[in-house]
């Protein structure tokens, strides 16, 4: 990661400061299910839920940023040189219109929310269905970017050649 890259920056300190949230919500309610049974923490499931939603929309982006997803390359090991670049491309041109997608359609999402709240927490549903928008969009920017070196990667190989 450069010094310089603020994006990369505010993505790990989401995903740091939800997932820490989630773990100190669900040891509160494990806590108090099975030491202190009179306390009932109704919320801490449901708050669980939302954590661990914005975890995801914080984490995945760096996960594609950093090509660590989880992939099968067993066919693609099998192939020449051309032919994996051949698959390599399309696999990134289809994850951008797969996340080009999701983004369009979780905006529906997000509107319905408007007019939903939370049972326990009483949030608008927006802000949960809106962790999709977020993840899509920096997942969406990041696929854009690694298209683009793979194919800058891949002009300096033919050039070399």
């Amino acid at each position: 990661m450069k010094n310089n890259d603020y994006l990369e920056k505010f993505l790990r300190a989401g995903a740091l400061l939800s997932f820490g949230a989630l773990i100190v919500t669900v040891m509160l309610q494990v806590i108090t299910r099975f030491l202190i049974p009179s306390v009932t923490l109704v919320w801490t499931e449901e708050g669980s839920r939302f954590l661990f939603k914005v975890a995801v929309a914080f984490g995945a982006p760096l996960a594609m940023k950093h090509e660590e997803y989880v992939n099968v390359d067993i066919v693609l090991n099998m192939l020449s040189r051309k032919a994996k670049d051949v698959f390599e491309i399309i696999i990134h041109i289809m994850t951008i219109g797969l996340f080009a997608i999701v983004l369009k359609e979780s905006y529906t999402f997000v509107k319905i929310g408007q007019f939903q709240l939370s049972p326990t927490l009483g949030f608008p549903m927006s802000i949960a269905h809106g962790t999709i928008s977020v993840a899509s969009f920096f997942i969406l920017i990041y696929a854009i970017i690694n298209l683009f070196h793979y194919l800058q990667d891949l002009k300096k190989r033919g050039e070399e050649a």
